[in-house]
């Protein structure tokens, strides 16, 4: 009789998927804490929109990045891992808590609350430390990575706990020191050779990563509905609706419009690492954009004449400008044939004209800014379909 998943220990993924002879596929509890996540980074949007200026720009990109690794450690552990059992749903409980914590502590995180932030993302990085520890006991599969990574869990949580002793106007600085002492880890010329060894799951690794995607996406069309909710659509309304479901659109077509599978490049060391550090400027554009929707449709309801304000149509041009560079970086660590490079470089030509647009365009309307912007994606998902039709 088989063993219960409820009592099986982690087993590295390729040992599991070898005996059952086909490829896994996203489980309820990772959908389950992924959905946490998306919660938290709501809070997150609803703390850019209280603060749109420069300062509270460069706070949001701070949150995002720390929500975004804190979700990653998991998903790489799961992704390596198979497991199930009582133990490893009872340490993703304590971590979803942990993340709600996070969540609720978003709108003070830089000030009085800044320690609770801080605890709740120690407690989520000492759970991921004791599914490693888990895993080493149970699977001698990539002991050395294991080992590896278990250092720099530590040595980054030990960081962040140091966080919590600098003056309350710079502990963000310790958070940003602690993820930048894991994210230069993957770099270090061992760590890729013991990552050799024990590869990653390509295919379940797109699809987490696109669900995530996808659900963050759906957040953002979630605040322009909840901004727009029991108003009369109008004719400026309706015009600034046209376009700005032009972009929405466009931006999902850039991302999954593709027709082929799209698995990461494992051949070459960098590709891995460009293709998953790219989505937490995925991740923050997505909701900066929704914040910047947001903000111009309502420009819509009380001013649709005049002049778009400039935080918002530079919130709005940058959170775009920023998806495409990381739409570029992704293309890179995709298994593309060279005659798809040029995708690639269209997307960081379009980020530039983008950005001249939401620097020069000061004496344009919300309508006329977002139909320019329209014009610039929505050319590029016609020449994706244009490539697509010539490889028939």
């Amino acid at each position: 009789m088989a063993k219960s998943p409820l009592f099986t220990p982690p087993k590295y993924f390729q040992d599991v998927v070898f005996h059952r002879h086909t490829n896994r596929s996203v489980g309820w509890l990772e959908l389950f804490y992924d959905l946490v996540y998306v919660a938290t980074l709501i809070q997150i949007g609803n703390f850019l929109s209280d603060n749109v200026t420069l300062v509270g720009f460069g706070q949001f990109l701070v949150l995002t990045i720390v929500v975004w690794w804190a979700w990653t450690g998991e998903t790489f552990y799961q992704n390596r891992f198979v497991v199930d059992d009582v133990k490893h749903r009872f340490l993703v409980f304590v971590q979803i808590f942990a993340i709600a914590t996070m969540g609720l502590s978003v709108s003070k995180a830089f000030g009085e609350l800044y320690i609770q932030f801080t605890l709740a993302y120690i407690v989520t990085r000492v759970v991921l430390f004791i599914m490693y520890i888990r895993a080493a006991k149970a699977d001698n599969a990539g002991r050395a990575l294991t080992n590896g990574y278990l250092v720099g869990f530590g040595g980054g949580t030990a960081i962040w706990i140091g966080s919590l002793f600098l003056p309350a106007e710079i502990h963000w600085v310790g958070w940003l020191a602690g993820i930048a002492f894991e994210f230069l880890l993957p770099f270090l010329p061992q760590f890729q050779e013991w990552a050799r060894d024990m590869v990653f799951d390509r295919h379940h690794m797109s699809e987490r990563f696109g669900i995530f995607t996808i659900i963050v996406l759906g957040e953002a069309f979630v605040k322009i509905l909840d901004d727009a909710q029991g108003t009369t659509l109008g004719l400026p309304q309706f015009a600034f609706s046209i376009v700005g479901f032009l972009v929405l659109n466009s931006i999902w077509w850039l991302y999954f419009g593709e027709t082929e599978e799209k698995v990461v490049n494992q051949d070459n060391a960098l590709k891995p690492i460009a293709w998953m550090y790219s989505h937490a400027l995925v991740a923050a554009s997505l909701v900066a954009f929704g914040v910047g929707a947001k903000k111009l449709y309502a420009s819509t309801l009380d001013y649709p004449a005049d002049p778009v304000y400039g935080p918002y149509r530079l919130l709005y041009a940058t959170a775009v400008v920023m998806f495409l560079v990381a739409l570029s970086l992704i293309d890179y660590g995709l298994n593309h044939e060279s005659k798809k490079n040029m995708q690639s470089v269209i997307h960081l030509i379009s980020a530039v004209v983008i950005a001249i647009i939401g620097l020069t365009a000061t004496g344009a309307n919300a309508i006329l800014f977002v139909a320019l912007i329209s014009f610039v994606m929505v050319a590029q998902v016609l020449y994706d379909v244009y490539v697509e039709r010539q490889a028939e």
